[in-house]
Formats: structure tokens, C-alpha cells, sequence
């Protein structure tokens, strides 16, 4: 989707202005320059010969309209709205009115500034509601308005998803830290239980052998009583 009628032929609005307006002979020459060099693509020079031109009273009003289009097509934009503006602020020719507010309009929408090129256009349909380029300008600002909002939405959406996977992420790690201590905590339990059987399982040993050698003591003792009975039957 393309913008339609980027701007309004400066030639269009000089006939429009010519219609109503005499000019002297100084801006008439400094415009009809600013045209020959906006004609063939000299937009610089062009608007040099516009900003001379205001000099004369009578050509201000064409002037500053026409230096607005210089300067839009060299994509100096807010420099373009200001000179719209001036004009707007000079006559009240409503096709003229009509021209300067679609051309602001594309100059904000440029800038995607969606919402005051929006209104700008509402401007100049108020002033010529007939024209079907201002109307389509409008409804491409509204759909890219459109777009920018559902992007803006998506944007928050992500940025929430994100914060809650992170806060997902720390409680995960926290439960993981206290289940590692928790382990921890289990395997040196555990590490002194096992440390405590093996000294029981040492006493019961010692207790074993102890009683083993008692009984082998005793066996030993029997064994020579045994032996001393019989030598003293011989």
C-alpha cells in the first residue's frame, strides 16, 4: 500500500493562487525560477528561489506553499510542516487550505507520526471532502496506526513473557539450591550415621574377640587340669 498525492503540484497551486492573487513582478520571477528548478529535480535551488520570492508580500503565500514542497522533497519534513503552516496561517483559499493539510499530512505520516498525519487529513477532507487521494492517505494512516498499536501490544506481551520467565527461572534455581542442600544435608546425615555403625561394628569385634580369647583362656586352663589328673592316676 502506497501513499497517493505525496504532495500537491506546486504548478497546481500557483494556478490556483494566479487566479486570485497579482503578482510583482520580483516574486513572480524568483517563483516561476523556484518552479523551472523544482520542475527538474533541483530541489535545493528551488527552494533558494522560494525563499527569495518571500521577500514580495503578494508571493509569500505561494511561496511558503512551494517552499514546503521543496523542502518535502528533500525530506526535510518539519521544515516542510512550518512552511504549510505559515501558509495556512495567510490565506483562506479552502483548496488551498485543503492542499497545505494533505501535504502536512504526508509530511507527519513520513515521520510516521501516524496520529497527526491522521488528523491533518481530516483537516483537509473537512475543507474538500471530495478528495479521494486525501481519503485513501487517511486510511492507510489509520491502518498503520493499526499496526503499530498491535505491534506495541505484542511488544508489552513479549516483554511481560520475558520478566515471567525470568521470575520462573529464580524460582526454579531456587528450589533446585534447596533441594542441593537439602541432599546435602541427607548425605552428611547419612555420612555420620554410616560412621557410627562402623565404630558400634568395631566395640561389637572387640567385644567378639575378647570373649573369644576369655573362652580359649578358659579351654587352655581346662585342658591343663586334664593333663595333671592323668599323670598324677599313673
Amino acid at each position: 500500500m502506497k501513499i497517493k498525492g505525496l504532495t500537491y503540484s506546486l504548478l497546481v497551486a500557483s494556478v490556483l493562487l494566479g487566479a486570485n492573487v497579482g503578482f510583482a513582478q520580483q516574486g513572480d520571477v524568483h517563483l516561476h525560477k523556484g518552479n523551472q528548478d523544482y520542475a527538474a529535480k533541483d530541489y535545493k535551488s528551488a527552494a533558494e528561489e522560494y525563499q527569495k520570492a518571500l521577500s514580495d508580500k503578494s508571493a509569500a503565500v505561494q511561496g511558503k506553499f512551494n517552499l514546503g514542497d521543496a523542502y518535502y522533497k528533500q525530506g526535510q519534513y518539519d521544515q516542510a510542516v512550518e512552511q504549510y503552516k505559515e501558509a495556512l496561517s495567510m490565506t483562506k483559499d479552502q483548496a488551498l487550505v485543503a492542499h497545505a493539510y494533505h501535504n502536512i499530512g504526508n509530511s507527519l505520516l513520513s515521520q510516521k507520526k501516524f496520529e497527526e498525519s491522521i488528523k491533518a487529513y481530516e483537516n483537509a477532507l473537512y475543507n474538500n471532502c471530495k478528495d479521494n487521494d486525501t481519503r485513501y492517505n487517511l486510511a492507510y494512516a489509520q491502518a498503520m496506526l493499526e499496526h503499530k498499536k498491535q505491534q506495541q501490544k505484542q511488544q508489552q506481551q513479549k516483554q511481560q513473557d520475558q520478566k515471567q520467565n525470568q521470575k520462573d527461572q529464580q524460582k526454579q534455581n531456587k528450589d533446585q539450591d534447596k533441594q542441593n542442600k537439602d541432599q546435602q544435608k541427607k548425605d552428611e546425615q547419612e555420612q555420620q550415621k554410616n560412621q557410627i555403625s562402623k565404630q558400634d561394628a568395631q566395640r561389637m569385634l572387640d567385644a567378639l574377640n575378647n570373649d573369644e580369647k576369655n573362652l580359649q583362656d578358659k579351654l587352655q586352663k581346662k585342658k591343663a587340669v586334664g593333663q595333671k589328673e592323668i599323670e598324677k592316676n599313673w
